[in-house]
């Protein structure tokens, strides 16, 4: 199911989604339902900042949902997430984290089993468990850390579409300066209970169209995964008519 909220400026949509998404967070928190909270890096990542630490607990487990492979801060998603307050709120309140740094010698693909099975040791843990995530759409039709292959739709499902792994190392050289990636898979983002997206800006207007047109594919657009996801809740300032 896809809610869109249509708003008048970026700074609403940003303001509308930290509080759908704040709202989410309370109500897990006031039934203390399991809870995966995965958080997109980019312009969804600022969704954060205005999360009121009473609705985190023991209850949760926080990540991001795709990683930079690099040990540089700058540039690795889970280090720019601890220099947050939400992170600071986190760990004062008994959060458990799925920490994506590059551990010492730790390869690419090492870091991409590492990080899907702390996902699949969560849900067997909590089989009725909630994952909740934000979710962005770039320019070209990616989400999460998955980015389109047009020139190779075998290798596009392969890496993204496989039911068996939640997460995938590659190299995307060529297609976004972070090339080394772990993402989650398209296949992980079936198993999301409920995710915000955040989309803003005329420049991302042709890809929301494609994400939302039934007639797309994923290794052309691969946010068109967000059509078979469960429940789906988009805040964006681009006028679609």
């Amino acid at each position: 199911m896809i809610d869109l909220i249509s708003c008048t400026s970026k700074q609403e949509a940003s303001f509308l989604a930290s509080m759908e998404l704040s709202s989410l967070l309370g109500e897990l928190k006031k039934n203390q339902q399991p809870t995966l909270l995965l958080l997109s890096g980019g312009s969804a990542f600022s969704l954060t900042e205005t999360i009121d630490g009473s609705a985190l607990g023991n209850h949760m487990t926080i990540g991001v949902l795709d990683e930079r492979y690099s040990a540089d801060p700058a540039i690795n998603n889970f280090s720019q997430l601890i220099t947050t307050k939400l992170y600071t709120a986190g760990v004062a309140t008994g959060c458990s984290f799925i920490d994506t740094r590059i551990q010492h010698n730790e390869s690419q693909q090492e870091l991409s089993v590492r990080f899907g099975t702390a996902l699949k040791e969560w849900r067997k843990a909590y089989p009725q468990g909630t994952i909740l995530i934000t979710q962005g759409i770039g320019p070209d039709g990616h989400t999460s850390g998955v980015l389109p292959f047009p020139e190779n739709p075998v290798l596009f499902k392969t890496l993204f579409e496989n039911s068996d792994s939640w997460t995938a190392a590659y190299d995307a050289t060529g297609k976004n300066q972070y090339a080394l990636r772990v993402t989650t898979t398209l296949s992980f983002l079936k198993e999301v209970t409920a995710s915000i997206v955040f989309v803003c800006g005329t420049d991302k207007t042709e890809a929301l169209k494609k994400a939302l047109n039934p007639e797309s594919v994923p290794e052309i657009t691969p946010a068109r995964i967000i059509q078979d996801m469960k429940h789906v809740s988009i805040f964006t300032d681009i006028k679609l008519q």
